[in-house]
């Protein structure tokens, strides 16, 4: 961050650009603790193929490219060794196994091939943890809007910044290949700082493996992806990950208990620990422009919406701090911060007679935050209602949790589907009505929808002047998956076109 302190320039000369070189495989099988052999066993091959130069690295073998590395990662559902073959066709030069292949290609042999693929992409791009200062954010939720956060202050102080997350890709934290790939291109571009999502299945897997940290930083953590992980305990396990030496500095929420478990657990290593919490933005007041506040003591404005925002913008203020830039100055960049798409989006304009709000909340705890800011944002005496269901072939134990946090908060629950995949959205709405107390079991205050789009249309168009509609689950998502197929949707598409309506029938 180039905010003119000493912190800050010293972080940009330690991360400098350089290109990415072609390496030779003698050196990426001593990268990655590997034996590079060639199967035709005839010595002058063996020489050739050590020297052979390696100009990529993928594990898709769709996505192979002329004198790339082939990654044989065996998962849960595939063995990459069974597309080695396709992956040669591609155009690869050699692979990375865990059991010689009887093709005529040099191959580098390790125990793990999933485990040696961050390693491995990051030699193959000539290291780019190196090249850029990398700030890694996880927890359960935040990571987007925390991300964004970062970089906005960062910009607003002077540094270069990338985002990668959610909004960019197919998964939260791309795969190694994937993600070393990038880092190289923006540390090539004079990128000088890179905010990246770190998800809990990116950690597990090994995809940020073989890098560093400038900062790692810690949201808080609560019920999700126990299809997965299986327990709490599991899912805080690979959270942790991140801060277990690969972090130069670990910004820890200490006001979640998982996080001053973290902070304990750092004592008496070499990670420096920067403490925050939420209350770090205090004095705050929300309105429809909205937070102001004071962030350590300073006068801070932003403009996202929700209280629990707040959280968010003191672990991005943290983080900032941490990385040595100067508080006056972070509390002046706070301003930069704007609502992240999908994240409490605001879809109505200032003559509609109702707000309409898209959010990604599609967990427990996420759901009743969002809730419960955005009935700040509601008329005197108006109605919040929840538009929402939940992801097929996910956890299901997190559904009727849901249910709950929605009759905590919400008047009105509309129940539709989210992304059901493979599953029957009846089954997972009559799921979530199960967490959902006998105030709303009878009335009018609880609607099963099956059809989104009739789901958003039924809140809007019955919305009276003064209340809050929550559109919750895919946020940004411009796709819905079910019965195998995808096909376009975009929750602020819809809601805009059925506000539209609105407006036409009150003429």
């Amino acid at each position: 961050m180039h905010c003119g302190c000493s912190g800050c320039r010293q972080m940009s000369e330690q991360h400098s650009s350089a290109p990415a070189k072609p390496i030779s495989l003698d050196e990426l099988a001593t990268a990655v603790g590997g034996t590079c052999v060639v199967p035709s066993g005839r010595q002058g091959h063996q020489a050739a193929g050590r020297a052979a130069l390696v100009r990529g690295i993928a594990h898709d073998s769709r996505s192979v490219t002329p004198g790339a590395l082939f990654g044989c990662v065996v998962g849960q559902r595939h063995d990459g060794h069974l597309f080695a073959a396709e992956a040669l066709n591609a155009g690869a030069a050699a692979l990375l196994v865990s059991q010689i292949l009887d093709v005529g290609v040099p191959q580098i042999v390790v125990p793990d091939v999933r485990a040696a693929l961050g390693p491995a992409s990051a030699a193959v791009w000539g290291q780019p943890w190196r090249r850029c200062g990398v700030v890694g954010v996880t927890g359960t939720a935040g990571k987007t809007t925390v991300t964004h956060a970062i970089a906005a202050i960062a910009r607003a102080c002077g540094t270069t910044c990338e985002v990668m997350g959610t909004l960019d890709g197919t998964h939260t934290t791309p795969e190694a290949p994937d993600l070393c790939r990038r880092l190289s291109h923006a540390a090539d571009a004079g990128v000088e700082m890179v905010l990246l999502e770190v998800s809990s299945h990116a950690l597990a897997q090994g995809r940020v493996d073989g890098g560093r940290f400038a900062a790692g930083v810690f949201t808080n953590l609560g019920h999700e992806h126990l299809d997965y992980h299986e327990t709490m305990e599991d899912y805080f396990n690979a959270k942790a990950r991140l801060f277990d030496g690969r972090s130069d500095i670990a910004v820890l929420n200490v006001a979640d208990a998982w996080g001053r478990r973290l902070a304990s657990m750092a004592v008496g290593t070499t990670v420096e620990v920067a403490e925050w919490q939420p209350s770090d933005f205090d004095d705050v007041v929300v309105t429809p422009d909205g937070l102001s506040g004071r962030w350590r003591g300073r006068p801070v404005h932003c403009g996202l919406l929700g209280r629990f925002n707040a959280a968010n913008v003191a672990a991005a203020a943290a983080t900032a701090s941490a990385l040595g830039c100067d508080d006056d100055a972070i509390a002046g960049a706070i301003a930069a911060v704007q609502p992240v798409r999908g994240r409490l989006w605001p879809v109505n304009g200032s003559y509609d007679d109702i707000t309409v709000l898209i959010d990604y909340a599609h967990k427990p705890d996420a759901l009743g935050a969002a809730l419960a800011s955005a009935r700040e944002l509601g008329a005197a005496g108006g109605r919040l209602w929840a538009v929402f269901g939940a992801g097929g072939d996910r956890d299901q134990s997190k559904r009727a949790l849901m249910g709950a946090e929605a009759d905590r908060h919400a008047d009105v629950l509309v129940l539709t589907s989210d992304n059901p995949r493979s599953e029957d959205p009846a089954q997972i709405a009559a799921d979530i009505a199960a967490g959902v107390a006998g105030r709303h079991d009878a009335g009018d205050s609880l609607h099963v929808e099956l059809d989104r789009s009739s789901a958003i249309s039924y809140a809007v168009g019955n919305a009276q002047a003064g209340d809050v509609v929550v559109v919750a689950g895919k946020g940004h998502e411009t796709v819905q998956v079910s019965a195998g197929h995808s096909v376009p949707f975009d929750d602020a598409a819809v809601a805009a076109e059925h506000l539209r309506k609105r407006r036409s029938a009150q003429r």
